[in-house]
């Protein structure tokens, strides 16, 4: 090989420390890239990759500096142990679950505007989710443009609110999953009509109440979802903490978790984020958000999730996100309990992994992991 020619030494180790396996590649000349592909017959288990540049003859001083990534080894047969679904229009044509190779026990679909959640276009016997036998996340947004929560908490929609829910009732029947609504959800960004400020914060609580005792009334078999935006605007001046209505007023606590601001790849980054709380001390990361659910005794959910192929493509995030499912799946307080990709196409495709994507390796990622 020429001087200038460029030789990496990479390692794998296993979770001790212990180097399992090694190799040197060539990586191209002049800046060009290679891709390399090395079966390895590892077992189940977290490893660590490790790449270093090459010393001595042959190797060059422009070489990059040494760098790592972790990943998870999991038997093929292994699919996800809670339950795992996603939104977008492949779910509800079935082509969702042939895709990923495993079965879809939970969808997510919105009717967050006054006149969706009266029509609940989708879950009429002709709709979207007409005939859906599994369970079903619905987002209801509460209040629309114009409306208030000052007015909510004196009861000024709760004649919507229970023609919604007794025809949400009507309309699910007796199908063999359960209809998980959320409501008002992300109510802690400023992005929709029913933004909770610090202002509104109490009025919201109320409000909340009233409408968790009209679904009792109306819906019981159905399960209430308090889900906040993983992040909060410092504009609203609000700790959703404070916004919570209390564990008797809820069934689950969920979140929406996607990777970007900051956009990451790395295990190191994940978990960085993961543990973050925002300007006013209330939780940012998923981790913070799990462990909230655990404090207050609910079980845990994420809504809506995804990496962001705006900033760029991410298997490491996706590998991050399952090993985060993994160790915390079950149904007691803190535990997941399900979670929804969002697969939707829109806003120049940057979140959908089928039937198009923009981030292919995060396509295969997910693929492969679940």
């Amino acid at each position: 090989m020429a001087g200038d020619d460029r030789i990496l030494r990479w390692t794998v180790e296993d979770a001790d420390g212990r180097r399992v396996a090694r190799d040197e590649v060539f990586s191209g000349t002049d800046g060009q890239a290679g891709t390399y592909t090395v079966p390895l017959d590892l077992a189940e288990g977290a490893y660590t990759l490790v790449l270093r540049p090459a010393t001595g003859p042959g190797s060059s001083s422009d070489c990059p500096a040494t760098a790592r990534s972790s990943f998870t080894v999991v038997p093929e047969s292994v699919g996800p142990t809670w339950l795992s679904g996603a939104s977008g229009n492949a779910v509800a044509d079935g082509e969702f679950g042939p895709w990923r190779g495993t079965e879809v026990p939970i969808a997510g679909t919105w009717a967050d505007s006054n006149r969706g959640q009266r029509a609940l276009w989708q879950l009429q016997p002709d709709g979207q989710y007409g005939d859906w036998p599994g369970s079903l996340e619905i987002a209801i947004g509460a209040i629309d443009a114009g409306e208030t929560w000052a007015a909510a908490a004196q009861g000024a929609y709760d004649d919507r609110w229970r023609r919604s829910l007794r025809d949400m009732a009507r309309l699910w029947g007796d199908r063999p999953g359960r209809l998980y609504i959320r409501l008002a959800h992300e109510f802690n960004g400023d992005w929709y009509p029913w933004s909770v400020t610090g202002a509104s914060r109490e009025d919201f609580v109320t409000a909340w109440r009233r409408f968790r005792l009209l679904q009792l009334e109306e819906f019981p078999g159905a399960a209430l979802v308090f889900a906040p935006n993983c992040e909060t605007p410092g504009s609203n001046q609000l700790d959703w903490r404070e916004a919570f209505p209390g564990p008797e007023y809820v069934d689950v606590m969920s979140v929406s978790y996607f990777n970007g601001y900051p956009w990451i790849d790395t295990a190191e980054a994940f978990q960085d984020v993961a543990m973050r709380v925002d300007h006013m001390g209330a939780p940012r990361g998923i981790q913070r958000h799990l462990e909230f659910a655990r404090s207050i005794g609910l079980p845990f959910a994420v809504s809506e999730w995804n990496t962001d192929a705006a900033f760029g493509d991410s298997p490491g995030f996706m590998q991050q996100m399952d090993q985060f499912f993994r160790a915390n799946a079950g149904a007691g307080p803190g535990q997941l309990l399900y979670e929804i990709l969002f697969n939707v196409l829109r806003e120049d495709n940057r979140f959908a992994l089928m039937p198009e994507t923009r981030a292919p390796l995060g396509a295969e990622a997910y693929r492969r992991l679940w």
